[in-house]
């Protein structure tokens, strides 16, 4: 099979799109991270050690994502607890990561959100990027970041653990007017710009600059729109 990397016809491994480490700390010996989507009549499945697809990618290709994929694990998974708490009136409203590299944890986005889209896994079926595809895949190889406002990314995380550590399958949607694609991974969501237009207001004070701190918007999982879906798929899983 040809690799959605190199093009070569050659041997292709198991790859995940969000790495494995993800759902490394969903895993306990009683309740295995499973497959979770709320998409009709797809139950969820279990998942050891993620989501892999063994018809995408190379050695090769595979192992250039290490350097970004080991970044946002350290990021966002390792260093969680130095993260920054933004409190008003005692709540916390937010999160702030001071020391932040701009140009690996765009890709790191931007390679997991690629990944998706060549990925036949059920899993990541609503993610169809188009011309983009070919586009963020050529930032990728050249370890380019392209510009501030291309392909632009917003952080949010659940407050607390629990349920909002659920992994939800991503998917498009519009925020005024303006075409996103949204990952779940780990209690993190990303909302990720594939337009070019540019950024909605809504989300331009939050958008990640190069030299500048990254500022993750607390969320509180109970009054979010995901609540119920799962709190649907964690019972499910248990019975």
């Amino acid at each position: 099979m040809a690799c959605k990397g190199c093009d070569r016809d050659i041997k292709l491994i198991k790859a995940h799109a969000i790495p494995e480490a993800f759902f490394v700390g969903l895993r306990n010996e009683q309740d295995p991270p499973r497959v979770i989507t709320d998409t009709a009549g797809v139950f969820p499945k279990r998942a050891p050690i993620g989501i892999y697809d063994n018809g995408i990618l190379c050695r090769d290709c595979e192992d250039m994502f290490q350097k970004v994929d080991d970044y946002g694990q350290k990021l966002l998974l390792q260093d969680e607890e130095n993260h920054v708490e933004l409190k008003h009136n005692g709540r916390v409203d937010g999160y702030k990561v001071e020391q932040v590299d701009y140009k690996l944890l765009k890709l790191f986005v931007l390679s997991v959100l690629w990944r998706a889209s060549v990925s036949t896994q059920p899993f990541y079926a609503k993610v169809a990027l188009g011309p983009y595809e070919e586009e963020i895949k050529k930032l990728i190889w050249s370890s380019d970041a392209g510009k501030n406002d291309q392909f632009s990314f917003v952080v949010s995380k659940f407050r607390g653990a629990g349920v909002g550590r659920t992994i939800l399958d991503p998917h498009r949607e519009r925020w005024e007017g303006i075409n996103y694609y949204r990952l779940y991974m780990y209690g993190y969501v990303f909302y990720i710009k594939v337009d070019k237009r540019p950024t909605p207001k809504l989300f331009r004070d939050f958008v990640l600059f190069d030299g500048e701190p990254l500022i993750i918007i607390g969320r509180d999982i109970h009054n979010s729109k995901e609540y119920p879906v799962m709190l649907s798929v964690v019972k499910k899983s248990r019975s």
